[in-house]
């Protein structure tokens, strides 16, 4: 039987793909509902796991960032 690989890169994307759409769809339901509860929530709770996620995302790619940091530098020296 073999293991499935947890990748947390994937899912970080992932997350931060699905918030980045719940924001704008719940602040414009939010601007047409007449700020109804739920979609303040959403837009609240999402902003919130955007954030979080975004930290994740970053210190799980930091590697790579800094690696293309580095060759830009080095392009422009």
């Amino acid at each position: 039987m073999s293991k499935i690989k947890f990748n947390k890169r994937a899912v970080t994307s992932v997350i931060l793909f699905i918030t980045f759409i719940f924001m704008p769809v719940s602040g414009k339901m939010i601007q047409v509902s007449g700020r109804d509860i739920f979609w303040v929530t959403l837009h609240g709770l999402s902003g919130e796991i955007f954030i979080i996620a975004g930290i994740f995302h970053i210190v799980f790619n930091w590697k790579t960032f800094k690696q293309y940091i580095i060759k830009k530098r080095q392009e422009n020296e």
